[in-house]
């Protein structure tokens, strides 16, 4: 029994699962991106808004008539009206800013997209990295099972011992299986967002290497969300929407032209000139403020983005600090003290210095330690994604 443990220890570190090659983070980011309905859905929006462009310099329609200024006879007029080219020319300020706003929106649905996939990624990493390694402690814990039983048979140990590595082997298969429904469901819905049917493995569980933001109260201020950016522009559409109420409160021009007496009346004097006046005040004081207002509101939503996303970042900071603590004690002190108890359990129960149940409870011990590592690792992964998420650093 001995030698065969010794074996199986020393045969853990050379496991490892064959599958297709594996795909990096950013091959899957840039697959999801190019097979998203949402960012075509953006693209199309973009679109629309550019060819609404054209419509900033509408004119109203012309109004034909024909009248009968004698009584004699019918005439043909026509009558055109203008505003003013201010009028116009802040329509298309913001219809420009529209298309501003529709690409930042499909900057929000990027980084949402980019975040999405990069969390599957780290679940599947983390999934295929544990997955792994209940695989090893199964082949070891069900080798073990068998020598008891055997064992036990013998006489060479009794039935706690026995029953104790059955349970212990039962747990680590169920274990098991559950870690391959966690990647199996994973892999589905990466392949869903990546718009493709081939199987898919993530590369090796190691840190992440984006850059982190530094904790300090103006990190937001100096990052690139892009869903600040899109509140900061609404407030420039606010801001222009006060202008163009105010341009649109001016006299606009009438020309037209109508006989207005005999068939003998000289061309030059059937042209008619004028200017719409805005007379009802009440209804432009209205709209300009509630242009105001709106600009006020734009204002608020973006402070309270802004307080929002202060409020995240610190707490992803503050997770980042924690985490990246705990993964430098695994790395540098918890996964030698995991070896190191595997060891010793070896060398005792070849020595006979140890019973059964004990070498099992030291190398659980060990396994757990391990497993604690990758949460670890996937903590302190997460904590860079969302910082870099917030900062629209993705």
């Amino acid at each position: 029994m001995n030698r065969l443990i010794f074996s199986l220890l020393g045969w853990m570190a050379a496991v490892s699962v064959v599958a297709q090659q594996p795909l990096s983070e950013a091959d899957m980011v840039a697959l999801a991106l190019a097979n998203s309905p949402a960012i075509r859905a953006s693209d199309l929006s973009i679109r629309q808004n550019q060819q609404l462009l054209k419509g900033a310099y509408t004119i109203p329609n012309l109004d034909v008539f024909t009248d009968s200024p004698t009584g004699n006879f019918y005439t043909i007029g026509v009558n055109q009206s203008f505003q003013l080219p201010t009028v116009y020319k802040r329509q298309y300020q913001l219809q420009n800013s529209q298309i501003g706003l529709a690409q930042t929106e499909k900057r929000i649905t990027e980084n949402d997209l980019r975040f999405r996939v990069r969390n599957l990624y780290l679940a599947l990493q983390y999934g295929e990295a544990l997955w792994q390694q209940y695989q090893i402690q199964d082949s070891v814990y069900n080798q073990l099972r068998i020598i008891a039983g055997r064992q036990f048979v013998a006489g060479q140990i009794d039935y706690l011992s026995k029953t104790f590595t059955e349970s212990q082997a039962d747990e680590v298969r169920n274990q098991l299986v559950q870690a391959r429904t966690d990647v199996v469901t994973v892999t589905r819905q990466l392949q869903q967002l990546l718009g493709r049917a081939e199987p898919i493995r993530a590369a090796a569980f190691q840190r992440n290497q984006l850059n982190v933001v530094p904790s300090g109260a103006d990190s937001v201020a100096f990052g690139q969300n892009p869903a600040l950016a899109f509140f900061r522009q609404t407030e420039l559409i606010s801001q222009q929407q006060i202008g163009l109420e105010r341009a649109r409160s001016l006299p606009g021009v009438v020309v037209g032209y109508y006989n207005q007496g005999s068939r003998e009346t000289e061309t030059s004097l059937r042209f008619r000139f004028g200017l719409t006046l805005p007379v009802w005040f009440g209804q432009y004081r209205s709209r300009t403020t509630a242009a105001q207002t709106g600009l006020q509101l734009a204002q608020q939503r973006t402070a309270a983005q802004v307080q929002t996303l202060s409020v995240d970042l610190q707490q992803a900071q503050g997770d980042y600090l924690k985490f990246r603590q705990a993964l430098e004690f695994y790395e540098t002190t918890a996964l030698r003290q995991a070896d190191d108890l595997i060891n010793t359990a070896r060398r005792l129960v070849e020595s006979g210095q140890t019973d059964f149940v004990s070498f099992l409870r030291t190398t659980n011990d060990a396994y757990t330690i391990r497993q604690r590592y990758l949460d670890a690792l996937r903590n302190y992964n997460q904590s860079v994604l969302t910082i870099n998420y917030l900062t629209g650093n993705l």
